[in-house]
């Protein structure tokens, strides 16, 4: 072992306990899962905390910490009931007072959130364990807002905590789910780590997705932060981790070729890779530059640049992904690089430098960005490519100031099909201006389409919105489609029982002697 991993791995659980090394797909920097939407700080809040329903295998709420529930018949009043056993890490029993907390900074902070917001009436606590949600007016998203498990997933946090403003030094990582977290043991940007909760009661179901019951076979689960693709392939081959959770494309051929290694796919409605740019500055504040990213988007570059192999990524223009329910290609427009030159010139661009965010330590993210400046090029646009690594792109990207001040104007990255396959949780699509994500779209139209959304009684009265959503987004632009991946991970083969669902579990998952 190198001396690398053995630094990495001292202080680790006794000889006898069941250990899974991870390289995670995003390192955890922040443990409050309402300060912003990381990966790392979703995935870490999805082992430590729990929602009140969660999602089964086929997207469906289910019950997880409520146990009985009703709702009238005008579907205006819905009343819940914890379910029994519930406790905090501190021993604690959770309450209502902290679902209500928890549930006003959702509703604060996330999309469809605040959608649950504008119709809601009172949400009010009506004993320890019993709450109401009141609402003045139809919204047939209740239980999808409830059971949200990225973005902003409506975790319930203790009430002291939830009430807490973003960075307050006295927050604590206290959960009631099936993992706790060893704050005393985190080294943000190196290692993480989580042990079983053994004071934690699984729902008597089994395990369906992120629903059912959370029952965990191993005792102790550690983070291993390794941004280099090739040293985290090489950690896996040598035993040293036991599962890499998100995979980079290069690496897959020597790691198929190992007989002690398997490849999954994990969220089976992909990843969509997207570009987005700054509506705040010129030119993308104009519509016609926005328009013309869409005319040099031609995805087969990209997915050759990202993916190379054809069976790792398809075309796919849809802003809602394709393959799922609400996938819709309707107004696709096809690469154009006079036309876009065109528009960049009607948009008033005149040869200003183009500031453009390159994460060169993300080799998916990197390879789109490359391309993109090549497509730019090609259309006349001067491109300022200013390298940096994929966490301080993050923080550069929340810069409202000037692209010359150390703002920005493009930006590559990507969201998994949890994320992007509704308007309501899709939230590079919303464009509620200054409230709405890094690039701060402003666009009244889509904002009204998704209330008509969310107030639709029928599944097919949402497809049909939805479609007129995706009509708008390709005249307006908030971002842009990149293509669509597949989304893998890798794992020795002694660790078995995966639970399939978008967000990798650990509760269920067995490691052979």
């Amino acid at each position: 072992m190198t001396a690398l991993f053995a630094a990495l791995f001292a202080a680790s659980a006794p000889a006898a306990d069941k250990v899974v090394r991870i390289v995670p797909q995003l390192e955890l920097r922040i443990a409050d899962p309402y300060v912003n939407t990381n990966y790392g700080s979703r995935n870490h809040a999805h082992m430590i905390y729990e929602t009140l329903f969660a999602l089964n295998e086929k997207r469906e709420p289910k019950p997880m910490m409520v146990g009985d529930w009703s709702v009238s018949q005008d579907r205006l009043t819905w009343s819940f009931t914890l379910r029994p056993g519930l406790k905090w890490h501190d021993g604690k029993l959770v309450t209502t007072a902290d679902v209500v907390a928890s549930l006003e900074r959702f509703m604060k902070k996330d999309g469809l959130g605040g959608k649950l917001q504008a119709a809601l009436d009172s949400l009010k606590a009506d004993d320890a364990r019993s709450f109401t949600i009141a609402l003045k007016k139809p919204f047939g998203l209740v239980l999808d807002a409830l059971a949200k498990p990225s973005g902003y997933g409506a975790f319930i946090l203790p009430e002291r905590f939830a009430r807490m403003s973003d960075g307050d030094k006295d927050f604590e990582p206290v959960g009631s789910g099936p993992f706790v977290f060893r704050k005393e043991q985190w080294r943000p940007g190196v290692k993480s780590v989580f042990e079983k909760n053994r004071d934690y009661t699984p729902r008597d179901e089994p395990a369906d997705g992120l629903a059912g019951g959370k029952v965990v076979k191993i005792d102790r689960v550690e983070w291993i932060s390794m941004p280099d693709v090739n040293t985290s392939a090489n950690a896996l081959m040598a035993g040293e981790v036991d599962l890499i959770e998100s995979l980079a494309f290069d690496v897959m051929p020597q790691l198929r070729a190992d007989n002690k290694i398997a490849l999954r796919q994990t969220d089976v409605t992909g990843n969509q890779p997207y570009l987005r740019m700054n509506h705040l500055h010129p030119p993308f504040n104009n519509p016609k530059a926005r328009q013309a990213l869409l005319l040099i988007m031609d995805q087969d570059l990209y997915g050759q640049a990202i993916a190379g192999d054809k069976s790792l990524y398809s075309v796919c223009p849809a802003y809602l992904m394709c393959g799922s329910p609400y996938g819709s290609s309707a107004g696709a427009l096809k690469p154009d690089l006079e036309k876009a030159r065109a528009l960049m010139k009607e948009a008033g661009y005149n040869g200003e430098k183009i500031v453009m965010l390159e994460p060169t330590n993300h080799p998916a993210f990197d390879g789109a960005t490359l391309v993109t400046a090549s497509q730019l090029r090609k259309i006349g646009v001067n491109v300022d490519l200013q390298g940096m690594d994929y966490n301080s792109m993050m923080v550069r990207r929340a810069s409202r100031n000037p692209p010359g001040q150390g703002g920005w104007h493009l930006s590559h990255s990507g969201n998994f099909g949890v994320d992007v396959a509704s308007p309501m949780t899709n939230i590079y699509l919303a464009s509620n201006c200054g409230n709405a994500a890094p690039g701060w779209p402003c666009d009244q139209q889509i904002e009204d389409l998704k209330d008509q959304f969310a107030a639709a009684a029928t599944q097919e009265e949402r497809k049909a919105i939805a479609e007129k959503i995706q009509l708008r987004a390709v005249e307006f632009v908030p971002y842009v489609p990149v293509m669509q991946t597949a989304t893998w991970m890798a794992h020795r083969t002694a660790i078995k029982n995966f639970v399939s669902a978008p967000i990798i579990p650990y509760w269920g998952l067995e490691k052979a002697d």
